[in-house]
């Protein structure tokens, strides 16, 4: 079934910041490839059973340079990274064993 704007309440929201998701994909942590598409904001999640109880994503913003690496620490669940638009989540650095998602709106 293709997309029917009709049931779609939403889709005359501008995208923003704040504003719910019109597209969300698994992230594949890389040292080479930024993300196809920068994503809005990025949410994990860490099973319980990762080392230590605490997971850390290696990411870097979208307005940082290239050297710029951010070492986000999640505890166990489901949640948000900080807000922050993404441009690549680094696969050195980051945990293995956890689920990562990209919160995008094109």
């Amino acid at each position: 079934m293709s997309y029917d704007s009709s049931r779609d309440p939403l889709r005359g929201l501008a995208a923003s910041l704040s504003s719910p998701t019109r597209l969300m994909s698994r992230i594949t942590p890389s040292d080479s490839d930024e993300l196809p598409v920068y994503a809005k904001a990025v949410w994990v999640f860490v099973p319980e059973e990762v080392s230590g109880g605490v997971a850390t994503v290696r990411l870097t913003p979208v307005g940082a340079d290239d050297a710029t690496r951010i070492d986000v620490r999640a505890l166990p669940g489901l949640q948000p990274l900080p807000p922050c638009q993404v441009r690549r989540v680094w696969a050195t650095g980051t945990s293995a064993g956890i689920d990562i998602y990209a919160l995008i709106d094109r």
